[in-house]
């Protein structure tokens, strides 16, 4: 079931890149658990199910004028698929442009991801995911 894993993380992702969120959203367990990044003071903590999830997705998108979060590697670890790579955005008050590398652990139950968490550093994300360096 990994690859498929793989696939419906890669899938979520395009889908939201491109405005798809209902398309982003049905790659998520009804009961899933959505970890904001640590320091980010938009909303909740975490957003438990599909219509919190939705409504952290709106209030995250209204700060930003453009966003984006391109994979540049994806790993496979049975249940969990670790993602890192860059967010870009420019924010819609200020204008200030940012580039940040993150780390996400996507951990999935019946080819449906039931919890996501940010991690700021790989070595973090990989242990998270029960793998290491």
């Amino acid at each position: 079931m990994s690859r498929e894993n793989v696939e419906a993380v890669r899938e979520m992702n395009e889908a939201f890149n491109r405005g798809d969120y209902a398309a982003a959203l049905s790659a998520l367990a009804s009961d899933v658990e959505w970890h904001a990044p640590s320091g980010v003071s938009i909303g909740e903590e975490v957003y438990r199910g599909h219509d919190a999830v939705r409504k952290g997705f709106a209030l995250w998108l209204d700060a930003w004028e453009t966003y984006r979060f391109e994979p540049a590697e994806i790993l496979d670890h049975g249940d969990h698929v670790v993602v890192s790579g860059t967010q870009t955005g420019r924010g819609r008050g200020s204008g200030v442009e940012i580039k940040l590398q993150t780390f996400n652990v996507f951990t999935l139950r019946n080819g449906k991801v039931i919890r996501m968490r940010n991690f700021d550093d790989r070595a973090e994300a990989l242990e998270a995911a029960g793998l290491r360096e």
